[in-house]
């Protein structure tokens, strides 16, 4: 057999093989096999098909090929399942650092399914791990200090949500740190909260919202120094109507005092304090009576020491707020000496 016969058997084989495929192609859409390849008879006609057909057909293929995943750890199929056993890597080729962008139009997620939603990029974490494993659905990683490992967005609705139907909703993993960024302003928030949310204003405060929608300033009591170092907060004397050969207080006379950024060093009272703990003491007084301690500039009646002749001197304990950084005494029924300790604070 000389060479030209040698080539021609093989292109005879090799579109045989062709049409083979086509009818099976055909056969699976449905379509008469008969259609699948046109008959040509002559030798110049037979060469340029076998060529032509082989082209075609890798062509054809590629956009009508049987169902089949990617290898492992190779380039990932769309549309097919794809072998997880070995990463797949998606890579840009552009200045987009977007490398995978998956969008479903009126797709929405069902709350309140178990194991699946119609979300348009799912990750499931099927099985159950050791005790100390967990098993990701989703598993995001950035490095450097200014990385994310998943970000979230939205417009009006929710950035990142966390589910679970009896376990953690969220889990701030190894270090515990999460951070927010604060309001524009310090305060109220001006906006109705969702029930139960929280938020931390410009200065850092915690407001919490009840089941009703409405907001509320969380308070706790401080007994440590407020630079944050642990340093435990040594009580200090405030006011003293003693010293410096002071004079008593009448009865009648209102007398603001300042508690905000008084004391030293640990002891210093915070700017944004709300409230301090402390003992109001009278005492050389020139007959019975009683003080009435109060935020600056609030008015009230009520007793928060009393005092007979008889005694040098008498205290009690106090929790109060403070107005504009300060609180206020009267003094009721004669003349007295007054002392305010502070031993801890509200903030």
């Amino acid at each position: 057999m000389d060479r030209t016969q040698e080539l021609e058997e093989r292109v005879r084989n090799l579109s045989q093989t062709i049409e083979e495929m086509r009818s099976r192609m055909a056969r699976l859409e449905g379509r008469d096999p008969a259609l699948a390849v046109e008959k040509h008879s002559d030798r110049r006609g037979f060469l340029r098909l076998g060529a032509g057909a082989v082209l075609g057909a890798l062509g054809w293929a590629a956009v009508r090929a049987v169902p089949a995943s990617a290898a492992t750890g190779g380039s990932m199929v769309l549309g097919n399942p794809n072998s997880a056993d070995a990463a797949t890597t998606l890579i840009t080729t552009g200045a987009d650092p977007q490398v995978l962008g998956v969008e479903a139009a009126g797709t929405t997620w069902v709350e309140g399914t178990t194991g699946t939603f119609t979300a348009p990029l799912q990750g499931l974490g099927t099985g159950q791990g050791a005790s100390t494993t967990l098993v990701d659905g989703v598993d995001g990683w950035a490095g450097g200090t200014k990385g994310a490992g998943v970000y979230g967005l939205s417009d009006t609705g929710y950035g990142v949500i966390g589910e679970s139907n009896q376990g953690i909703g969220l889990y701030a993993r190894t270090s515990g740190r999460i951070r927010q960024d604060g309001l524009l302003a310090a305060g109220l928030p001006g906006y109705i909260p969702n029930p139960f949310e929280q938020v931390r204003d410009l200065n850092g405060v915690l407001w919490i919202s009840d089941v009703t929608g409405a907001w509320r300033r969380v308070n706790t009591v401080r007994v440590d120094a407020a630079d944050g170092s642990g340093v435990p907060f040594a009580p200090f004397r405030v006011f003293d109507t003693r010293l410096a050969g002071g004079a008593r207080k009448g009865a009648g006379t209102t007398t603001v005092i300042p508690i905000a950024n008084q004391g030293a060093g640990a002891s210093n009272i915070p700017l944004d304090a709300v409230a301090v703990m402390g003992n109001l003491t009278a005492t050389a007084y020139t007959g019975s009576g009683f003080l009435a301690l109060s935020p600056a500039g609030v008015a009230v009646t009520t007793s928060s020491v009393n005092f007979i002749t008889g005694q040098s001197a008498i205290a009690n304990s106090f929790i109060v707020g403070l107005s504009g950084g300060s609180v206020q005494v009267k003094v009721a029924g004669h003349a007295t000496h007054i002392v305010i300790d502070i031993t801890a604070y509200i903030q």
